[in-house]
């Protein structure tokens, strides 16, 4: 029989890594990170597929930090339990070189694998995922946690693409009045003031407002495929973050209505006293339909409503047969221009870079498909630029 030392600072209710495998069967590898292994499991007596994050905190160098931060993770995973949209932590085992952390299996995996699949989303899709994250984060903030690391890649989708929001690694409870100074996050989704805090010596700290700010980087990265703020040059992306400078250009953004492309503009405010709260994205016109004022009923109305319905109908079947006519000559002199081709493009661009192939010197990856010969700069006439 392990025995655990009594001595050793070990999560509430740990168990020895001999208890977790005699409950549960760990199968295929679902993801690594740089001191962790996520792994589906069963559990042997339910048959109740999980995933577990299985962490090692062996290293003599960094293996206290790792299991300090881990135990704060497990702190605050279990503060923001119990929301539908917030990953459920099942079971906490722990050894002297490994903590188990059993979490609920979503099989859709990470919404940023899905969105390098399909590269943009609906405004429908789009509408409901966000209204899932602002609900889960509603539920954080108001347990007094900010999450700090809201991204695509810690967003998990179900078969109905129902969200849980996950990875609570950087998140931190704050006191009332509290604000946070130090540098965490993904760098294409930190906000303003926290990139402030870091580099000017009198700025103030940040608080819950950069969550927000992520998720206006969320939603404008679904509706497109690509950050607001990403180029391949990290500093010149973190003063476009600074400077809050972004486009909804074209013609990624022709097709977008009005009311997105403002929720988007009210959350990537660089101001955070005058950014929109979680709460207030919730209560935007993007979510809410504005329903007509009741008029007197009418037969003849009724009548010709029926009909439009029954001919939209047929015509939804039919669209299967009848797909949009592209046009050639716009094809073969500008592809990027038609949005079933840009979506086939951008998927390809991922793919070879690995990356986001979006803002390079202010061009888009039309340029990579450009047909007209580019000037030779090398034989070209030197300008003189004079002031």
């Amino acid at each position: 029989m392990t025995v655990i030392d009594e001595t050793d600072d070990v999560l509430p209710d740990s168990q020895t890594a001999k208890v977790f495998y005699s409950k549960y069967e760990p199968k295929e590898v679902l993801g690594r990170g740089v001191s962790s292994t996520v792994r589906r499991c069963v559990d042997k007596e339910t048959g109740t597929e999980y995933a577990v994050k299985i962490i090692d905190i062996s290293e003599a160098d960094h293996g206290s930090d790792i299991k300090e931060s881990t135990h704060r993770e497990v702190e605050v995973l279990r503060m923001v339990q119990g929301h539908p949209y917030v990953i459920e932590l099942h079971d906490v085992f722990e050894s002297a070189t490994h903590i188990f952390l059993v979490f609920e299996l979503l099989r859709q995996g990470e919404l940023f694998d899905y969105l390098t699949t399909v590269v943009t989303l609906s405004e429908k899709k789009t509408k409901h995922i966000m209204k899932q994250l602002f609900e889960a984060l509603l539920h954080v903030h108001d347990k007094s946690v900010v999450h700090r690391d809201v991204k695509p890649e810690n967003i998990l989708l179900d078969d109905n693409l129902d969200i849980k929001l996950t990875d609570f690694g950087f998140a931190r409870i704050l006191r009332p009045g509290e604000e946070l100074y130090d540098l965490v996050g993904t760098p294409g989704y930190l906000a303003p003031e926290l990139l402030r805090a870091n580099m000017i010596e009198t700025a103030p700290g940040y608080r819950f407002e950069v969550d927000t700010w992520a998720c206006g980087v969320v939603m404008y990265t679904l509706l497109v495929g690509c950050p607001p703020f990403w180029h391949r040059k990290q500093m010149v992306m973190l003063r476009n973050i600074m400077e809050g400078k972004f486009t909804f250009g074209s013609p990624e953004w022709d097709d977008v209505t009005d009311a997105p492309k403002d929720l988007i503009s009210r959350l990537l405010t660089v101001d955070p006293a005058r950014r929109i709260t979680v709460r207030e994205a919730l209560q935007h016109p993007f979510f809410h339909r504005v329903t007509a004022r009741e008029r007197p009923f009418s037969g003849r109305r009724m009548f010709k409503l029926a009909i439009n319905s029954v001919r939209a109908a047929v015509r939804i079947q039919r669209l299967k047969y009848t797909p949009e006519a592209l046009s050639v000559s716009v094809a073969i002199m500008d592809p990027y221009r038609i949005k079933a081709l840009r979506k086939v493009i951008d998927a390809c661009a991922f793919r070879v870079y690995g990356h986001w192939v979006k803002k390079a010197e202010g061009q888009n990856r039309a340029m990579l498909f450009e047909n007209l010969p580019k000037t030779d700069l090398r034989r070209a006439a030197p300008v003189l630029v004079t002031s």
